[in-house]
């Protein structure tokens, strides 16, 4: 029988199979070339995607907090596991539409849930202080996950283009088993009733009233996005560099293990460079990154995009590790939910407005803007945590 001990290992489980998205190395090549989409009808569809999850991500953090985090890791499996069966006969954009705003909704659904979940069980077991680390692990397995499912994906694309999408269908109905396996903890759920009151105190909260939630949180975006819109070019960078089509699963591999190992090794670094230098740290390298993949036509310019995977490693644990210490146990999967809508809705802003770049000046041009938007706003976010103190006593 399960006890609360005994979560993380099985949110560890759960996240590595939720990342092992056997689709995602070939995805963007599977729009363009199966389906006939632009790289502006791309972008739309990941905005579409994004604007399920912006809409159902705050209000699915805050009813998991209302009817508990097991039950709606449950119910995210099981919209999962339909999202992707919609996938696999799917043939034209309106198809593909209705599979991304389910697969969205069931996302926004673990989105802020997982996390608090893991948080919960180890305060409730006198173990919170390893909540970086624990969260360094989830990431890892995840990552791991994500680069194994990469490298035997052009095979399954290969054999049938449907096939990553129906292997996608059972490693959902497998993850329901594993989220029934999972242990709600003790903990005071607030009431369904007086939502909207209850609401405006969580963003007057995050917005107003605490200056260190709100820089972690716009550091947090500014890093993120940073690493998110290259994941919907890479594909094409890399194949009009001429890397070969079979070879996108590596690149997609190697990008996720490099996450994994900035995950793993997350924590540690902090605890020996402070907050501030890892921050500074995760910026240059993304200076760095978008500098080189603008400037560079060649192959080898892929690895820059490396350095970006290896950020967003480093970046994630230390930050939602500040993150958690600071909002409430009754609201906290809708305080994770509601950075993540943060981040979604700026995302259905700039990734559309990024494809159509792309298709009128070409990708290079507009990665180094990109990269110089993207690095100034990092600076800011940093700025502001120094302003707030958000740099002091960080958890280590």
């Amino acid at each position: 029988m399960s006890s609360l001990r005994n979560n993380p290992a099985l949110l560890s489980a759960f996240h590595a199979l939720q990342m092992s998205l056997f689709p995602m190395a070939i995805l963007t090549v599977y729009f363009r070339q199966d389906i006939g989409m632009s790289m502006t009808e791309i972008m739309a569809l990941q905005g579409a995607f994004g604007l399920a999850m912006a809409l159902f991500e705050f209000p699915s953090g805050y009813l998991a907090d209302r009817i508990g985090y097991r039950r709606t890791l449950m119910i995210a499996s099981v919209l999962n596991a339909v999202g992707w069966s919609i996938y696999v006969r799917a043939n034209t954009l309106p198809h593909i539409l209705v599979a991304e705003i389910v697969l969205g909704i069931g996302i926004s659904l673990i989105s802020g849930t997982d996390s608090a979940l893991l948080y919960e069980s180890l305060e409730e077991t006198g173990q919170e202080s390893e909540f970086g680390r624990w969260n360094g692990r989830v990431r890892f397995f995840g990552q791991v996950g994500e680069g194994t499912a990469a490298i035997v994906a052009g095979f399954l694309y290969a054999y049938w283009h449907r096939m990553p999408f129906l292997l996608e269908v059972f490693i959902w109905v497998f993850n329901l088993a594993v989220a029934w396996r999972l242990v709600e903890p003790t903990r005071h759920r607030p009431p369904l009733q007086d939502n909207w009151k209850q609401i405006k105190g969580m963003l007057r909260h995050v917005f107003v009233e605490d200056t260190r939630l709100f820089a972690i949180v716009a550091i947090t975006i500014a890093l993120g996005m940073s690493s998110f819109v290259p994941v919907w070019t890479i594909q094409l960078y890399a194949t009009d560099a001429g890397l070969p089509a079979a070879a996108l699963g590596v690149v997609w591999a190697i990008a996720n293990y490099s996450v994994a190992v900035g995950s793993l090794y997350s924590t540690r670094l902090s605890a020996a460079l402070g907050l501030r230098r890892v921050l500074m740290l995760c910026i240059g390298l993304i200076a760095a990154a978008y500098l080189g993949m603008g400037l560079t036509h060649a192959v080898w310019g892929v690895g820059f995009y490396f350095l970006l995977t290896i950020m967003r490693g480093l970046n994630g644990p230390v930050l939602h590790h500040e993150e958690q210490r600071r909002i409430p146990s009754s609201d906290r999967a809708g305080f994770i939910s509601l950075r993540s809508l943060t981040f979604r809705a700026s995302f259905l802003i700039l990734g559309p407005l990024v494809g159509l770049s792309i298709d009128h000046w070409g990708q290079h041009p507009v990665l180094l803007v990109l990269g110089g938007v993207l690095t100034l706003a990092a600076l800011q976010g940093l700025r502001l945590m120094s302003r707030a103190g958000a740099l002091d006593g960080a958890a280590t």
